[in-house]
This record gives C-alpha cells, sequence and structure tokens, in this order.
C-alpha cells in the first residue's frame, strides 16, 4: 500500500467507492480500509500495528529488524532508503504510509512506551540532545520535566527546524510542559522527515515561524526528495509548518496538544501535513499562514477527532484548514476571454493536490464532544475549512462564526467529494457567495468555457442544520454551481445543459434564518440539487431589483432543484422560490 495521495504517475487518486458508505470510501481510497463511523484508536492502531518488543529491553533489542533511515544523500536522489523487499518496500514490508509501529493506545497491545525511555530535564539542550540519540538509537520515548517552558532559541541551520529532524520512531511525553520559540531568528518547531513517526502527548507547542529557508551554498535548488509530489519546484515547503511540517513518507499523532500563535511565511500556520497526521483531543489556537491553511494545511491524509480549529487567519484559502491549495476569485469573470489556466505551477488543475481529511466528534457517552471549526478568516475561500479536490468527511462538528472575504464563509470545496453530516453550520459570513456553504465544480468545469476536463463538485449535507449565515452576493445558507454568475442576464429560465457543475443532496437538514443578496437559503448555479426531508425557512434576500426574479428561498438559475413530499420552503422572504423548484409556491 502506498502512502501516496496521488497515482504512481503523479495523476488524480482514484475514484472511492460509490457514497452508500462514504467514510468508508473516504479511507479506502487512501489505503486505509475499514475505518468506518467514529473510529476508536485501538482499530486505527491495530491496522498497522507491528511486532514490538518495546518496555525495559535495550535498544538495540528493541528494534533489531526495524529498517535503517535513509542517508541524505539517498533522500536526495529519491531513494526511499533501506534495502527493499521482493514486496517492494522495505525489509520489514510494512509500507511507510501506514499507521505506524504500537504507540501506546495508537497501537494494539496497550503499551505506552517503546523503545529506551529518557527523561529530559528543563532544560533546551536536553532536550536537543535526547531527540539527537533517539533519531540514533532508532527511536524511543522522550519524558519532559512537568510543567517547564523550553525555550528555543537557534535553529538547525541544515533544516531550518528548531530541534533536530524526526527520522525513527519517536514519542515525546510533554507532561504539560512547553516547547516554544524564544528569539527573533524565525524557524518552525517540529520536522518529521519520510520513515519518520512522531507522537505528541500533553504538551503545549507556541511561536513557531516557518520561513522560505534558503539551503547553505548560494540558494541553488533543494533536493529532490524534500520536495513534495504535489508542491510546485518553486514553491517549496519550507515555509509552510510554523509548528510542524510531515513530509511525505512521515507521519505525526497529536493527542491532547495545543498548538497556539504558529505562523508560517507559506501554507500551514501550526501544521503542513504531506504524510499521514492524527490529531486527537487537541486544540489549533490562534495560527497564521500567509498563504493557504490558517490552522493547518493538507495535502497527505489527515485525521481531526474531537478537536478545536479556532480563531485561526489566512492570507489566502482556507481560516481554520485548508486541503489543497487553490486560486481564489475576486467575484465574476468573463471566462471566454480570459487566459486559461495554465498546468505548470500549481498541479495540473491550476492548484495544488488535495489529499483526504476527516473530522469527526464524539457523539456518545457524558464525555461526548463535538470537533469545531469557529471564528477563523480567509483572506480568500473558506472561512473555516477549504478544499480544492481530493475527499472530505466532516460529522459531529459545530462551524460557527467563520469569514471569508471571498466566497465560503463556512465551508469551501471546489472539484471535492464532500459530506456533512450531523454538522451545525452557523453564524458564518462570506463577503461574496455562499454564507455557510459553497459546492463547486470550479472555473474548469467542463461546460463554462474554460478547459474541458470533466470536473464538478459532489456533495451531500445530511442530519445538519445551515442557520443564520450571511452572504454579501448570493447564497446565504448555500451556493452550489459554477461560481460565475451574470447579473445582468436577470435570471431567467433557461434550457439547462446535459452536465451539472455541481450536485448537492441535502436531506434531514433545516436551512433557516440565512441572509444574502438573493438566494437567501440556497442559490443554485448551472447545477442540481435535491432536497429530501429538508426544511427550508424565514430566509431572507435584500436586493431590491425589478430587473430579475428574488428569492429568499431557493434561487435556481439555469439548474435543477427536486423536493420530495416531505420538504418544506416556506415563510421565505420576499418570496419562496425563484425560476424553476418544482413543488415550491410562493
Amino acid at each position: 500500500m502506498s502512502n501516496d495521495v496521488t497515482t504512481p504517475d503523479g495523476g488524480a487518486p482514484m475514484a472511492p467507492p460509490p457514497r452508500t458508505s462514504k467514510r468508508r470510501a473516504l479511507w479506502v481510497a487512501t489505503g486505509v480500509a475499514g475505518l468506518t463511523g467514529v473510529v476508536g484508536l485501538a482499530a486505527l492502531g491495530g491496522l498497522a500495528a507491528r511486532d514490538d518488543k518495546s518496555g525495559t529491553e535495550p535498544v538495540a533489542e528493541n528494534h533489531a529488524a526495524a529498517p535503517q533511515n535513509a542517508s541524505d544523500d539517498s533522500r536526495a536522489e529519491g531513494g526511499k532508503g533501506g534495502e527493499k523487499g521482493e514486496d517492494g518496500y522495505g525489509k520489514d514490508g510494512r509500507d511507510r504510509g501506514e499507521w505506524g509501529p504500537d504507540k501506546g493506545e495508537w497501537g494494539k497491545d496497550g503499551k505506552d512506551d517503546h523503545g529506551k525511555t529518557r527523561e529530559v530535564p528543563c532544560k533546551d539542550d536536553a532536550l536537543i540532545d535526547a531527540l539527537e540519540l533517539a533519531n540514533r538509537d532508532h527511536g524511543g520515548t522522550i519524558k519532559l520535566a512537568e510543567n517547564c517552558t523550553y525555550e528555543l532559541g537557534v535553529k538547525d541551520r541544515k533544516f531550518g527546524s528548531a530541534l533536530p529532524e524526526i527520522k525513527q520512531d519517536v514519542t515525546i511525553k510533554g507532561n504539560n510542559s512547553t516547547i516554544k520559540r524564544d528569539a527573533e531568528d524565525t524557524f518552525r518547531i517540529f520536522r518529521v522527515v519520510d520513515g519518520g513517526d512522531l507522537t505528541l502527548k500533553d504538551l503545549t507547542v507556541k511561536g513557531g515561524n516557518a520561513n522560505e529557508f534558503k539551503y547553505p551554498g548560494g540558494g541553488g535548488p533543494a533536493p529532490t526528495a524534500l520536495v513534495p509530489d504535489g508542491k510546485d519546484d518553486d514553491k517549496r515547503f519550507e515555509g509552510d509548518g510554523g509548528a510542524l511540517l510531515v513530509e511525505r513518507g512521515g507521519s505525526a499523532h497529536l493527542s491532547n496538544v495545543k498548538l497556539v500563535d504558529n505562523n508560517a511565511e507559506g501554507d500551514g500556520g501550526a501544521i503542513a501535513n504531506y504524510g499521514r497526521t492524527w490529531l486527537k483531543e487537541s486544540k489549533v489556537v490562534g495560527n497564521h499562514a500567509q498563504g493557504d491553511g490558517g490552522g493547518v494545511y493538507n495535502e497527505g491524509i489527515l485525521k481531526v477527532e474531537e478537536t478545536h480549529v479556532d480563531d485561526n487567519t489566512a492570507g489566502g484559502n482556507g481560516g481554520g484548514i485548508a486541503n489543497g491549495g487553490g486560486e481564489h476569485h475576486d467575484g465574476p469573470v468573463d471566462l471566454t476571454s480570459a487566459a486559461k489556466p495554465g498546468k505548470g505551477d500549481k498541479g495540473e488543475h491550476g492548484k495544488h493536490h488535495a489529499g483526504t481529511v476527516e473530522i469527526i466528534g464524539a457523539h456518545e457517552g457524558k464525555d461526548a464532544s463535538l470537533s469545531t471549526l469557529s471564528h477563523n478568516r480567509a483572506g480568500h475561500n473558506g472561512g473555516g475549512l477549504f478544499s480544492s479536490g481530493g475527499w472530505v468527511t466532516v460529522s459531529f462538528t459545530a462551524i460557527g462564526g467563520n469569514v471569508a472575504c471571498e466566497n465560503g464563509g463556512g465551508v469551501y470545496a471546489e472539484n471535492t467529494d464532500l459530506l456533512l453530516e450531523k454538522v451545525h453550520v452557523a453564524g458564518n459570513h462570506a463577503d461574496g457567495d455562499g454564507g455557510g456553504v459553497v459546492t463547486t465544480g470550479g472555473r474548469d468545469w467542463a461546460g463554462n468555457g474554460a478547459e474541458k476536463d470533466g470536473l464538478a463538485g459532489s456533495a451531500t449535507i445530511a442530519d445538519s442544520a445551515v442557520v443564520d449565515n450571511t452572504a454579501g452576493r448570493f447564497g446565504g445558507g448555500i451556493f452550489n454551481g459554477e461560481w460565475l454568475v451574470k447579473i445582468e442576464d436577470g435570471f431567467i429560465v433557461r434550457d439547462h445543459d446535459k452536465d451539472d457543475n455541481a450536485t448537492l443532496t441535502i436531506r434531514d437538514t433545516d436551512i433557516k434564518g440565512n441572509t444574502a443578496l438573493n438566494g437567501g437559503g440556497i442559490f443554485n448555479n448551472k447545477a442540481k440539487i435535491t432536497l429530501t426531508k429538508t426544511h427550508v425557512t424565514k430566509n431572507t434576500a435584500t436586493d431590491s431589483s425589478k430587473l430579475h426574479r428574488v428569492a429568499g428561498g431557493v434561487l435556481n438559475n439555469e439548474g435543477r432543484v427536486k423536493l420530495d413530499d416531505k420538504s418544506l420552503i416556506s415563510n421565505n422572504d420576499p418570496t419562496n422560490c425563484a425560476n424553476t423548484v418544482e413543488d415550491c409556491f410562493n
């Protein structure tokens, strides 16, 4: 099994199975089969558990069969390092993309420590020494002093991080301590390279600042292995991940960790993930990225469980979380005269490759806790969550109070297979379209005058509430379809094209109290929406123009909207529907 999110030739990942088992499809599509519903930690760790003889045994015995990490030279040549077995992987036959060895509750044997355990006094030099020894000894467990603040003032000039890069299986037990940058110099805190596996527990990571690091020796191109697939050569990830950078082939597990006040000149104010990262019962708060992903940027596999991603900001897309990067849109553009997007700078379709994201909260028992995406802000699209490609599923999560300076105040999903289930989308705002949610096929959709590559958006919203969101233009609650809307066309009824820019299914959901210039509840543009057991009520459109139709409930422009006999569109201002919406009455 490969840990890549693209096919071996660099193309898009294979399509998942039908949506009948969405969350399973999400993980099967990226090579992690069998994770359905709210997954227990033991179940996930058991998928990739290997024989572990850790504990009090000597390090040499614990890791006698562990594969050697690649040297710097072998990584520069793009090699994986170590000998290859008949299966094409390392000697142990284990794909590095899997969740890794037994690590306490992550693994199936339940052991808490692994390898040699080192207790580190409250000195930053001692922490650096302990990490260097852990890498040398093929991994181990590091226990920090209780309630200590480790202040880092010097970065590793070779790799641009404060601490030695993580090359092996390393666990840091924080004991409620803090690791922070305490210098005018800018550097990130942690870097996990191919083959490295980092676990952080009960720890605060603060003040990391990733900059566009220049390699020693005159600023030549970075080694091949330091440029992950999906990133263009002239935008290396050296400015990504203020607190934590996980390279392709690496993995990170964070449990009860706070990532606070970190910054990135590139993407991922707190975390930039190109491998596999799992956040559980953690907080990502007050971070900033000049690019995409104020809290987290993802091009790999990201799992966020019972975690709060709040009060982060991005100069680009995804104030809270960005799954892949994308081109921002400043309102209507005449695509027939605009230059077609190039394929050189940001991947095949003018954007970075996206990965897989699952965001879930606990929903059973007295300790039930929702995940949150709240009060984040994006300079472009997706105030809370942005995705440009890939697969995203969100459940038992509150998405509220986020702001996008362009489109998608709560969620912006372009060319994405999206599922929102048991989600509360409330009080978000977009200066453009889609105060709550935007689903779109994007500018490369076949049939809109740009390159006809067949891209389209596909989304389901189920058992959810989309309430009290606002948009400066169209779709206070939801905007579905092509983002190019020509107001002068008057929203008149036309023959619908056979292809839909986006397909949205809404079931058992309330869309209530949203406000926009037009389409207060829903604005559908050259796309398809199916409503099942859904109520669209008390939404408002503020457009007073007499030149075109105005609807407070649902406005359908060159699209298709269908509702079953248990759905209701009523009490919207000034009207319930405009243009063709069957079984909707004003």
